[in-house]
């Protein structure tokens, strides 16, 4: 069975805050991580030289990566605060994705209005969809088509939330996993935050102590 997961996110911490508890779980159960990271958070710091910040990010990612059990980080190193994506990008997502041939794929959610984000959700929507067909000469690998498709919630709550993940077990492991970013949890109090969202969605939904929302976006089962 098929049994690889990949989450992208857009800046360096993004997978951690969207989906850190559900992929800690994934891993327990034996799931291969896989996660790209499309810009290197280089703009995440006013008084940092972005050249410096760029390697602490990616070092912090590789260390909370580690932390959640992903076996592979990928850094596409696109410019932090991109306004659109190049055609190169889509080709090397879509030849990630035809490479690894994911069961199910972590992005962010439709509904997440910060602009980066926005952009990087069209992004994995768009190489999914090429991924799958005869289509992109200059990408690498045979046509994979991608059973399940999850949008996390980052940036703004979902407020259609389809699957509720409860995370209660793992909640522990997603923040540790994120205090490992701390170039940005010294500055943004992003840990309380975290711990606070997980506990209203396993409130509200009812499911467990601390959960996590996602969106649905494509559900294939498993393949």
């Amino acid at each position: 069975m098929n049994r690889t997961i990949l989450a992208i996110g857009t800046h360096p911490d993004d997978i951690e805050i969207g989906c850190g508890g559900t992929l800690a779980l994934l891993f327990e159960q034996d799931y291969k991580l896989v996660f790209v990271i499309v810009t290197s958070g280089e703009e995440g710091s006013i008084d940092r030289p972005k050249a410096h910040l760029k390697n602490i990010r990616e070092d912090e990612s590789v260390n909370s990566g580690r932390r959640l059990g992903a076996k592979e980080i990928i850094f596409l190193r696109e410019p932090d605060g991109l306004v659109q994506i190049s055609k190169e990008t889509k080709t090397r997502l879509t030849s990630i994705i035809r490479e690894i041939k994911p069961l199910t794929v972590f992005t962010h959610a439709r509904s997440d209005h910060f602009p980066d984000h926005r952009i990087i959700h069209d992004l994995s929507m768009a190489a999914i969809t090429v991924a799958a067909g005869p289509w992109y000469q200059d990408a690498h690998g045979n046509p994979h088509h991608v059973a399940n498709v999850f949008g996390y919630e980052v940036w703004n709550p979902i407020n259609e939330a389809r699957f509720i993940n409860d995370i209660s077990e793992h909640i522990e492991t997603k923040i540790e996993a994120l205090k490992l970013h701390t170039s940005q949890t010294n500055n943004v109090n992003y840990l309380t935050a975290v711990r606070g969202l997980a506990a209203y969605r396993g409130a509200m939904s009812m499911n467990g102590k601390f959960a996590e929302a996602f969106e649905v976006l494509i559900l294939g089962g498993i393949v």
